[in-house]
């Protein structure tokens, strides 16, 4: 079982006060807010009466990790899919290489037919195969992953409470949208309208508000006309690029207050919100930050072997 992520007030910064919740603390494969949607996937695959699960990530996924160490403590067979070629590892993809998985590598170009390769697989050897982003498409199931993050909203609310605090605004690394997407439906059930800022650290905002909206839409079964507030000023040239600011940030969060961000996600994510908060003058505020994991990246980052 799950247990809350905590809270953490860290420092003043631009007049303002700073909190993370440490998505990176839930006890379970370096933590992260993959964790949440691994063990929704599995419990899905299982309401749905199947018995063998598919992912799909890069190398460095964080997602692919979770779930493959979730797979291998259940003893679900569990199959990878790696849109990169075989001679990129990281800390991830050997920690996944450990775990007993099929590990299936392809171009991007290739995804769907190797995920229909990775299906067809295990169908022979008579398993009912889960993929868990739905169809070969990679749409059908885009729900489970948003359902499983509207907790963490849940768990904010309550925190407020206990502690006597109004969080202005609330800042995360926004990939696939899903976790956005998770806090956004959750404050719409309660009536809120939180100031949620995403930094994009792999699409165009645009791209990004029309994921959310959808998947807000297939939440409620309408459409709540709610307006998503993302970023993309802080990608550096794309997912998985960086910038020496960015990477001295990195360096200096952990040095002051041992938070380890990755370059990826979170450091970039962090980096966007300073300069998010001093480029629109936000001042006297409680800021919170939500840290989504990815230890393993940061030690790919820092030369650590895990």
């Amino acid at each position: 079982m799950l247990c809350n992520s905590p809270i953490e007030f860290i420092d003043n910064l631009y007049d303002n006060q700073i909190y993370i919740k440490r998505e990176d603390k839930l006890p379970f494969s370096f933590g992260g807010n993959k964790v949440r949607f691994a063990h929704a996937f599995v419990r899905d695959m299982r309401a749905q009466g199947k018995n063998a699960l598919i992912a799909y990530g890069s190398k460095s996924s964080n997602l692919c990790r979770v779930l493959a160490q979730l797979c291998f403590d259940e003893s679900i067979p569990c199959s990878v899919v790696f849109s990169e070629s075989e001679n990129h590892i990281t800390n991830n993809s050997k920690i996944v290489n450990t775990l007993g998985v099929r590990e299936y590598c392809c171009e991007k170009s290739e995804v769907a037919k190797t995920v229909a390769k990775a299906i067809n697989d295990f169908e022979q050897e008579g398993y009912k195969p889960y993929y868990i982003y739905g169809t070969t498409l990679g749409t059908g199931n885009e729900l489970t992953p948003v359902r499983a993050y509207t907790a963490v909203y849940d768990e904010i609310s309550e925190y407020e409470k206990s502690e006597a605090v109004s969080f202005d605004y609330i800042f995360l690394a926004t990939g696939t949208a899903a976790s956005y997407s998770g806090l956004m439906c959750g404050a719409a059930q309660k009536g809120h309208s939180p100031n949620i800022i995403g930094i994009s650290v792999a699409r165009d905002a645009n791209r990004c508000k029309e994921i959310i909206k959808e998947n807000t839409r297939l939440f409620f079964g309408k459409d709540l006309h709610l307006s998503p507030v993302i970023t993309d000023k802080y990608l550096f040239g794309g997912y998985s690029f960086t910038c020496d600011e960015e990477l001295s940030e990195i360096d200096f969060i952990f040095d002051k207050y041992q938070i380890p961000l990755d370059p990826t996600y979170t450091g970039k994510a962090f980096f966007g919100m300073k300069e998010y908060l001093k480029s629109h003058n936000i001042k006297d505020k409680n800021i919170l930050f939500i840290h989504t994991g990815g230890y393993p990246i940061f030690c790919d980052y820092k030369n650590i072997k895990l």
